[in-house]
């Protein structure tokens, strides 16, 4: 009987931090790519006065549906940037940060675009750590057009995550005619829809790009890469915010810098022409773009077009595919003259991961397009309890879990360990209180095994899946 009710007050509390930690998603309209004279941006210093970014996220701030922005300046002396000014950058964006209100961020466009293979890459994380290969001019080194080096120092660092700029065919070392590499796909979380444009004078909002990179999204996704799809201005003179209404829409619980930068990780972000088209992508009324579900039944779909100016989408667009296929995405479900699309798959092979986003075409035209949601029915998914599993006084939850597990052993202190699949062990760490929580955002998806152990004895041992 203790045991039991030991559970039921367990359950009880886990569910009491569900209810806590429940919150609605907000949308958050902002821009990530943009330079000021620190690199080769404010080119219209001599007349706008503005050549640094103070004033340049001061002139963001005040500019329409917009906020956030991000100042990525090229990470090299060929585009004007040193080292000490891109620390000075970092000073001001900290200075001039409005948590809440609106935020200032940090990063890099890293990389050039001389020969066939190169590219630029938008970077976020690294704080006022410079990633570059002149001498002098870095805080890490990462040699010039070595991509894989690139992108294994954001894979190694958690707290960072790149962003293809303008992607073209052969750029990022081949990564689009490349085989895919889960190393590469854990620091890439986006590209842009549209980017640009990035010479524009214009602050009237009406000046937007002529292309777009739907296509090379669509290559990415065929080949199992999860990244997302967003917007990019790539401001080169004093307009940020105002050279069109083009956004990168973030959903997140609320205005934070931590709360941006965990929707970037997890793709939870879209790519919009309005500034304030609002869209609401689930699949089985729980899970949001970005997410990586396992479920035993076929998906539900349900896309909400909300526009706060009473636009109606002249299309709603699901478009769904097959991970690591190599076939790219196809449009499966339409609606026409509708805000509201609802669809059930039951055309997805079993044991088979399906990607799923959508594209929206608002009766002006303008256009959005969502990150996916990954998919994968499993039948030995209906076996997996809804609730939290026990065993010898262990809890953990939830079960399966995307990014963080909780954990609840009754006999503290303990060491804590988990191992993956093959026996390796991936992290350890000594615990004193009966309830923990582990961030496994990090591990890649699969089957992994805590193991808690007390004065060198085995107290438990549990299987979790990570999404």
């Amino acid at each position: 009987m203790y045991f039991h009710y030991r559970s039921f007050i367990l359950i009880s509390i886990f569910l009491l931090k569900l209810e806590i930690s429940s919150q609605t998603l907000n949308y958050y309209f902002g821009n990530l790519h943009a330079h000021t004279a620190y690199s080769d941006g404010n080119k219209d210093a001599t007349t706008s006065g503005c050549n640094n970014p103070t004033c340049s996220f001061a002139f963001a701030k005040a500019s329409l549906h917009f906020d956030f922005l991000g100042i990525s300046e090229h990470n090299h002396a060929s585009a004007g940037l040193t080292k000490s000014n891109f620390q000075s950058g970092y000073t001001q964006a900290l200075a001039a940060n409005q948590e809440g209100v609106f935020l200032c961020l940090w990063g890099m466009e890293w990389g050039v675009t001389t020969n066939p293979g190169d590219g630029h890459v938008v970077i976020y994380g690294f704080g006022n750590q410079l990633l570059g290969w002149e001498s002098g001019n870095y805080d890490i080194y990462v040699a010039k057009s070595n991509y894989d080096a690139l992108f294994k120092k954001v894979k190694n660092n958690p707290n960072a995550f790149c962003y293809l700029a303008h992607p073209g065919y052969n750029d990022f070392g081949y990564l689009a005619t490349n085989p895919y590499n889960a190393t590469y796909d854990s620091a890439i979380v986006g590209v842009p829809f549209r980017s640009g444009l990035a010479f524009s004078t214009n602050t009237s909002y009406s000046d937007y790009p002529s292309g777009d990179y739907f296509n090379y999204y669509r290559i990415l996704l065929s080949k199992g890469y999860k990244i997302g799809i967003g917007y990019d201005h790539d401001n080169h003179y004093t307009t940020f915010g105002r050279n069109n209404a083009g956004r990168l829409v973030v959903l997140a619980p609320s205005l934070t810098t931590d709360n941006l930068f965990y929707a970037m990780k997890n793709m939870h972000f879209y790519g919009s022409d309005d500034w304030n088209a609002k869209i609401d992508f689930k699949v089985n009324t729980t899970y949001i773009m970005g997410d990586i579900v396992t479920a035993a039944t076929d998906p539900t779909i349900t896309v909400l077009h909300n526009d706060d100016d009473g636009e109606m989408a002249d299309s709603i667009k699901l478009w769904s595919g097959y991970s690591g296929s190599g076939i790219y995405p196809t449009v499966i479900k339409v609606v026409k003259n509708n805000n509201i699309l609802s669809f059930v798959d039951n055309t997805i092979s079993f044991n088979s991961q399906k990607y799923y986003f959508i594209e929206i075409i608002q009766q002006d035209g303008q256009k959005i397009v969502t990150s996916p949601v990954w998919y994968k029915k499993d039948t030995t998914a209906a076996i997996l309890p809804v609730f939290p599993m026990s065993q010898n006084n262990l809890l953990i939850f939830p079960n399966p879990s995307r990014s963080h597990l909780n954990i609840l052993f009754n006999e503290k202190p303990y060491d804590l360990k988990i191992y993956d699949v093959s026996g390796r062990l991936i992290f350890s760490n000594h615990i004193d209180e009966a309830d923990s929580n582990i961030d496994i955002s990090s591990f890649k998806e699969g089957i992994y095994f805590i193991q808690i152990e007390k004065d060198g004895q085995i107290m438990a041992h549990q299987k979790f899946i990570k999404q």
